[in-house]
């Protein structure tokens, strides 16, 4: 664990200190399309990939551990890459010239749960993190016009804060509580199955206050609420994962503010193969159709969003991170076996480009147009 944590600093102090630029090839396009995911390049390292629709590599930064998700600024020019949990790490990148320009280190008695959130002027990120020593989960603050320094903390309202998004009213904050208490002596490792208690709360993004909170009924409290998307209506349509594999309840579910969350069931031969796993969500560009990924099934689910129809499944080995697509219904999908499809009404294609195809790709996929 501590020549882990050695590794890493020495790492980004290395990057901060001679301005390197892990794996840059070349400057990203703000004029195109493009998606970014974290990846595993051949020898296990770990990255930062930007591909375009045809599957080329836009570029790639090096990052000292395992990243998850992506937050993107409101103007389009950073990403910040925030390492899985229990990890310590986010990379701030500036998305013109594919550089790393910002290496984060959480602080200490925190680690960060793989998420965060750029506020609507760019001024702020948001970032789901867990105070391990209370059991607590926090939703930290940094200053994004001041060299993302730390402003302080809010509470998450739960455990192990996961996803965290604007509403379309660009003030209240949707998090998503796991439920599940971690500590970084313990890696992954579940301590309190016991008494686990999931939740989505809404809460103000201005000063933490809370709003809503939505906890399920007492029988499915092993289920997590992790990753969630967000149409422009407002409705939320949300990834679970079961705790043990003795049940098979609804790992997808959607939620408007007000109202109950609405749980939506798989078929059986599709609930048999997906070993209670949902991985990430995402929406189409239109709305009209979201997207639940089941990689330990290696399929990704279809729903309709106006009446929670069940359209059918897309088979991909390790089918993970969805992404919305340029346009209408279409949908981006990534493997954490290899490669990239573009789904649409009309079918799945595989894109072409051998960059796409030479990585192992990360749970979640944001799209840059």
């Amino acid at each position: 664990m501590h020549s882990m944590v050695t590794n890493r600093r020495a790492f980004l102090a290395a990057c901060a200190a001679f301005g390197l630029v892990p794996g840059l090839t070349r400057a990203a396009s703000l004029s195109r399309d493009i998606w970014l995911a974290a990846n595993v390049a051949p020898g296990r390292q770990y990255a930062l990939g930007a591909f375009d629709a045809d599957g080329n590599k836009v570029f790639e930064v090096d990052l000292p551990e395992r990243g998850h998700g992506i937050a993107l600024s409101p103007d389009g020019r950073t990403a910040a890459a925030v390492a899985r949990r229990p990890g310590t790490s986010v990379a701030v990148i500036d998305v013109a010239s594919g550089q790393a320009i910002h290496w984060l280190e959480a602080p200490e008695g925190r680690h960060f749960h793989g998420h965060g959130l750029f506020s609507p002027d760019g001024k702020v990120l948001f970032t789901s993190e867990n105070d391990y020593q209370e059991s607590v989960g926090i939703i930290g603050l940094w200053d994004a016009t001041d060299n993302y320094t730390r402003l302080g903390e809010m509470s998450s309202h739960g455990i192990e804060p996961h996803d965290i998004k604007l509403m379309p009213d660009g003030r209240t904050l949707a998090v998503a509580n796991g439920g599940i208490i971690t500590h970084p002596d313990h890696g992954r490792t579940r301590l309190n199955l016991d008494a686990m208690e999931s939740s989505l709360v809404y809460m103000d993004s201005r000063d933490g206050r809370l709003l809503e909170k939505r906890i399920l009924p007492a029988a499915l409290r092993l289920l997590s609420m992790r990753h969630f998307d967000i149409a422009p209506d407002g409705t939320i349509a949300m990834g679970m994962q079961h705790q043990t594999n003795t049940e098979m309840p609804p790992i997808v579910a959607l939620h408007r503010r007000g109202e109950d969350l609405r749980l939506l069931d798989l078929p059986p031969d599709i609930k048999d193969m997906v070993h209670n796993y949902c991985g990430s969500v995402a929406f189409s560009p239109d709305g009209s159709v979201f997207a639940a990924s089941c990689p330990q099934g290696s399929v990704v689910t279809l729903w309709r969003t106006t009446d929670s129809a069940f359209l059918g499944t897309v088979a991909i080995k390790d089918g993970c991170g969805i992404a919305p697509g340029i346009k209408g219904r279409q949908l981006i999908m990534t493997s954490g076996r290899q490669g990239v499809w573009r789904w649409s009404p009309d079918g799945a294609q595989a894109l072409k480009g051998e960059y796409v195809g030479s990585r192992a790709w990360d749970n979640h996929a944001v799209r840059l147009g």
